[in-house]
């Protein structure tokens, strides 16, 4: 928290500032474009606190008996209140640019951290008077086109109605790419301007929200830290919309069923319907009255068809608002957002007409690919007629009364977000508010698949907390556009390698160029806060290996013009076979370690004879329904490579089958001491400027290569911080083994409550469940992930372990039954490896699994260090890694293990713990698709201006960004000339009907100048996506 008196120097470019009558207009949330933040080097955006001085100025429900109560004078400051993404928004100031109401918030965004939601504070004196939502994510504005055909802007005019392509506060726009667990988005009481973040994904991964908020969590996982809830503490709605404003983070409930959040009136104005007025808090298109798009009166049609200005207190980015019904009480379907086009019945009524059957066509809701669970793909309803885009079954916040205790607290909880939810609309009517609702719960027994169905015509309490799927406000150009200003600071933002690999596989005598450019991608992006290494001097070595004849020579070879762009050249011998570790350094090779890279050196590729394993059958369905398994969870196939990384041979007779250890979420491997085997560990290079290699025993190694967490860990009380820090640790000391001390207990399945989880232990915090992400669950591949290019980590589905126990690991074996004879064998308990699985134990060497049911591959008996604490070799059991932690803020990382003749193929496991990998082919988890290589624009960005503005008048440009062209708001425009961001002009062009076509320009940042009727010169900042 910064306070106002400070003076921040810096140069930023940013976009287009809305010219409008009044800021109350302004939106409650800004989208942080992070792909075009990437590209122009943006590191933030500031966002004018005018809106909030309006507001309390003369907005109707901020006044007090009518009076307005606008902001005192005094000390203003900002705050963090709360991310979800931990660092991502890396401070908070407060710009003066005059008086009070001229301030600005400076938010400062870390890229590298990726898409996430944050909520940013405004105070006066210590009092909240405003807050506003920050939604970093790809451009989310390309959604689909969906009209009812009679829909108009304010004035009459017919428009065509755009949604955006995702939920508000969703990563991704779709439930079955990467990162499809975080399509559901934030939830919203209605007519809140706040949102309230679930705390739990699609796959059932628990996660936190921190900040000035502290550390929240969900109440299943933690009752006393979570969402706060109040009971209505007021009547009157003035009252309680204050507290809202002054409290964004609390979740207000009403317990009298004739009330809402907001007020203990149902309606604004009481009467008998249709004469009832209603609260109006997100503007809806009758502004609280009656309304029917399809009356025989041409006035309340034309009334009930026409969108009115968004609301002060309309959650959606500038540009953007909550769509509206076309009826309050009469229920057709083509009076609903997204209902069914020229339908005047109400399908919600007719079983046949609202649900979807695997064994019979239902015509209405022709061409829906339903994904049970996850949601639905309208792309192709009704041949296209009805393509209302991807839609998330996303949860709710649901309220439960407290029913034998009335005064006590109440129960508020995000639920259902693998069953069903629903999008808010601006409408209120006659029971609650209107919404757009899916339904999609696998576990029901109305069919074979559950139970699936559209809802176009429900309500829900103002109290429930649901999606919102923003659609384009046609009335923009009277609002004005108040885009995103974005800034740049000076520090380089260098990604260039990032996605690069961590090992390499080579096959005989081969010589190996390494870009090394990934070691400073990494430190510029994830290590740090945009610092850069020194690469004046780099130099390379063999830092350990199992094969003292493997590398014949290592060395550095330069680019001039950036060292950065470097390569190591390596050149191993004929007829070798091994692993080794080279290391990058600058300077001297005893130097701290810049990052490191695994040379795996086979006699045959291990890519070359793969397994593919699918989990289990899919459900039959004629119609709609899409990838249903047995579990109801989808059915999944990954093909593996045919034996753990790092091993010499696929075949465990051979002595060759034990490959390296890893510890979860760590990119180096470590040396297993396969069969009581030694490494070779680089030594200080002697006067002839070479390296000499000393033994390493097992027993060495733990004395010598290991270090406990209380002499590494990094002592920042900021957790993002330490994270980073231990990972850089990690990073610097690729061969040591990372430890908490003390011993725990090892995951039991049977009975959770047996299950210590504060005994936990990972090595990259002293907490548990931190830096999920490490090995890139369902999203695109990590940075730290070890696999060869074109291979990964193995990922599950779900990350179940708590919350279920069958479907969601690559190795689930859905077409057996389990020890008490159900389908299925349940993963996370010791099942009989010949009974249940149909494998083999083949003495102390290992196992196998080579039958037609369950062909997974042999896998050797390699051990595992540190298992259950310290930094021991033990051989009890083995393992292979998953990408994925598990479920219920638990910390373990989930994996197969195998112990005897028994073996869990999806179970928690320490993190800490150094065990095998199994890499699969690079695909999106749940589509199965091949993945294209991301090019990455690296940009140094330029903040100077090229032009010179001149003069204010009230010219507005919209939209910004734009896609083809855009338009003037100002009459007395004649001429545009466009430049880029180093001067040079690009485009000069005369204003034709206020519109300028900017279609050949590439996306990025540039300067329009636009020339008035009187020759006076204004000029704005654009930007073409």
């Amino acid at each position: 928290m910064i306070k106002y008196p400070l003076i921040i120097f810096c140069f930023f470019a940013h976009v287009l500032t809305a010219q409008t009558s009044s800021a109350a207009k302004g939106p409650n949330s800004y989208i942080y474009d992070i792909d075009l933040a990437q590209q122009q080097g943006f590191s933030g955006i500031e966002i004018p606190v005018k809106k909030a001085y309006d507001m309390w100025s003369d907005y109707e429900f901020l006044k007090a008996n009518n009076i307005s109560t606008p902001i005192p004078a005094g000390t203003q400051t900002a705050s963090l209140y709360w991310e979800d993404v931990p660092g991502l928004v890396q401070n908070v100031a407060i710009v003066s640019q005059g008086g009070p109401s001229s301030s600005k918030i400076k938010v400062s965004i870390d890229n590298a951290r990726g898409k996430g939601n944050a909520v940013i504070a405004f105070k006066v004196n210590g009092t909240i008077y405003w807050s506003w939502h920050i939604w970093v994510t790809d451009n989310p504005e390309n959604g689909v086109k969906y009209t009812q055909g009679f829909e108009t802007d304010i004035k009459g005019n017919p428009v065509e109605i755009q949604y955006m392509d995702r939920n508000l506060g969703a990563a991704s726009s779709s439930f079955l790419g990467d990162q499809w667990q975080k399509s559901g988005g934030l939830m919203y009481q209605w007519g809140r301007k706040d949102p309230f973040p679930p705390l739990v994904y699609k796959d059932s991964f628990f996660y936190e929200i921190s900040g000035e908020v502290g550390v929240l969590k969900h109440k299943q996982v933690d009752s006393k830290n979570s969402i706060p809830v109040k009971v209505r503490p007021f009547d009157e709605i003035e009252k309680n919309i204050e507290y809202a404003v002054k409290n964004p983070l609390t979740y207000i409930v009403n317990t009298d069923n004739t009330g809402n959040w907001f007020s203990s009136s149902r309606y604004k104005v009481a009467g008998a319907s249709p004469d009832y007025v209603t609260w109006d808090l997100w503007s809806d298109n009758a502004k609280g009255q009656n309304s029917n798009a399809s009356s025989s009166s041409t006035t309340l049609k034309k009334e009930s068809a026409s969108y009115e200005l968004k609301s002060e207190l309309d959650p959606c980015p500038s540009g953007w608002r909550v769509p509206s019904y076309y009826g309050r009480e009469t229920q057709n379907n083509n009076l609903s957002f997204f209902g069914r086009k020229n339908s005047g019945v109400n399908d919600d009524s007719n079983v046949q007409y609202r649900q979807i059957f695997p064994d019979a066509e239902n015509t209405s809701l022709k061409g829906i690919k339903v994904y049970p669970g996850l949601g639905m793909d309208f792309t192709n309803a009704q041949e296209g007629a009805r393509n209302i885009g991807i839609m998330p079954v996303p949860g709710a916040y649901v309220y439960y009364p407290n029913a034998n205790a009335p005064s006590a607290p109440v129960g508020v909880t995000f639920q259902d977000n693998q069953s069903n939810g629903g999008l808010w609309s601006a409408t209120f009517a006659y029971d609650g508010a209107r919404l757009f609702s899916i339904l999609s719960d696998p576990y029901r027994t109305s069919t074979s698949v559950g139970l699936h169905a559209i809802y176009n015509n429900e309500t829900n309490p103002t109290k429930t907390g649901n999606a919102v799927r923003c659609m384009r406000d046609p009335n923009m150009a009277v609002i004005g556009d108040f885009a995103t200003q974005y800034f740049s600071d000076k520090k380089e933002n260098y990604r260039v390698g990032l996605d690069n690999p961590n090992s390499y596989i080579l096959t005989g005598n081969q010589k190996l160029e390494i870009p090394v450019n990934k070691a400073f991608s990494v430190y510029n992006q994830l290590l740090t806060q945009r610092e850069m290494l020194p690469s004046d001097k780099l130099v390379a070595k063999v830092l350990w290996t199992t094969n003292e004849n493997l590398i014949s020579k290592v060395n550095i070879r330069p680019d001039a013009a950036d060292a950065r762009n470097s390569v190591i050249e390596v050149t191993t011998n004929a007829n070798t076979e091994g692993n080794a570790v080279v290391s990058l350094h600058n300077g001297d090779v005893d130097g701290p370690v810049y990052w490191s890279w695994h040379i795996w050196v086979t006699k045959d590729n291990p890519t070359e004879n793969t397994v593919k394993y699918t989990t289990e059958s899919q459900i039959p369905a004629k119609f709609n329904i899409q990838n249903t398994g047995t579990t109801k969870l989808p059915s999944m196939t990954t093909e593996f490579m045919d034996r753990n990384l790092g091993a010499l041979s696929s075949d465990l007779s051979s002595g060759k089958a034990n490959g390296l250890h890893y510890q979860w979420g760590r990119k180096d491997p470590l040396p297993s001491f396969a069969n009581g085997s030694q490494v070779l560990v680089a030594s200080q290079k002697n006067a002839a400027e070479e390296a000499n290699f000393i033994k390493v025993s097992s027993a060495d190694y733990a004395n010598r290569f290991s270090s406990a967490y209380q002499d590494y860990g990094s002592k920042n009380s900021v957790q993002n911080k330490k994270v980073s820090e231990n990972l850089k640790f990690s990073v610097q000391n690729p061969l040591i083994f990372l430890f908490q001390k003390n011993t725990g207990k090892i995951y039991n399945g049977g009975n959770h409550y047996d299950n210590d989880l504060n005994e936990v232990r990972d090595w990259v915090a002293d907490g548990r469940a931190q830096a999920a992400e490490r090995w890139g669950h369902a999203d695109v591949k990590s940075p730290f992930d070890p696999c060869p290019e074109g291979w990964r980590v193995p990922d599950v589905t779900f990350t179940n372990l708590y919350t279920g126990s069958k479907g969601n690991s690559p190795w689930y074996n859905g077409y057996q039954n389990d020890t008490y004879g159900k389908p299925g064998v349940i993963q996370d308990q010791w099942q009989d490896i010949a009974k249940n699985y149909s494998g083999k134990v083949e003495g102390t060497k290992g196992w196998k699994f080579e039958n037609s049911v369950f062909n997974i591959g042999a896998f050797p008996a390699d051990g595992i260090r540190g298992e259950i604490g310290e930094n021991q070799l033990k051989f009890e059991r083995s393992g292979v890694w998953t990408a994925s932690m598990a479920d219920f803020n638990s910390g373990f990382a989930l994996a197969m293990q195998f112990q005897n003749d028994k073996m869990q193929t999806a179970t928690g496991v320490y993190p800490q713990a150094a065990m095998s990998v199994r890499c699969a082919k690079d695909v999106t988890r749940l589509l199965g698709t091949p993945r294209v290589k991301k090019v990455i624009q690296v940009t140094v960005p330029k903040v100077e201006s090229p032009v010179q503005t001149v003069t204010t008048t009230d010219v507005q440009i919209y939209p910004n960004p734009f896609t083809t062209e855009f338009s003037i708001k100002n009459k007395d425009s004649q001429m545009v000339e466009i430049y880029d961001m180093t001067g040079k002009m690009l485009l000069k062009n005369s204003v034709q009907d206020n519109k300028v076509n900017a279609s050949n320009l590439l996306p990025g940042l540039y300067i329009v100048k636009i020339v008035m009727k009187d020759n006076s010169v204004i000029t704005k900042k654009i930007i073409k996506r």
